[in-house]
């Protein structure tokens, strides 16, 4: 699996002494199954795969907030679910592992809890851009 860990910290302009900082997830890809994605179905192929996914997994983050607006603790697991086995088909770690706590907190009825692990899970998933599963850097 590929793993990069850091904390980020910008300075405000106009304020040395005021440090912000700003989470970072690290993006991890199961290399295993993004190599088998270009294997099978070809770099275009395994990008356009990727990138629809990607799509279906933003879609559903989506809705998370408005289920969770309406109470609706199965909707919100189902959701978790079902991001959790996108991401899989791609070998989106970071994010399959986010979406199990939004399961989690929905299957133990967790109101406190869910804003801030739909906020995490929303940030993982509008992290990766197209170069994380670019053909060169996952076969190199």
């Amino acid at each position: 699996m590929l793993r990069q860990t850091a904390s980020i910290q910008h300075k405000l302009s106009g304020e040395p002494n005021v440090v912000v900082l700003r989470p970072h997830e690290p993006v991890v890809l199961d290399q295993d199954r993004v190599v088998e994605l270009f294997v099978d179905l070809g770099e275009i192929g395994a990008q356009s795969t990727v990138s629809e996914t990607l799509t279906d997994i933003r879609d559903r983050v989506g809705l998370l907030p408005i289920e969770f607006a309406r109470g609706t603790w199965d909707g919100l697991e189902g959701l978790a679910q079902e991001i959790m086995a996108l991401a899989r088909s791609i070998g989106f770690v970071s994010c399959e592992h986010a979406a199990r706590q939004v399961a989690a907190c929905a299957r133990g009825h967790k109101a406190n809890d869910m804003p801030p692990v739909i906020a995490r899970l929303d940030r993982v998933c509008a992290m990766p851009g197209p170069k994380a599963w670019g053909s060169a850097e996952v076969l190199n």
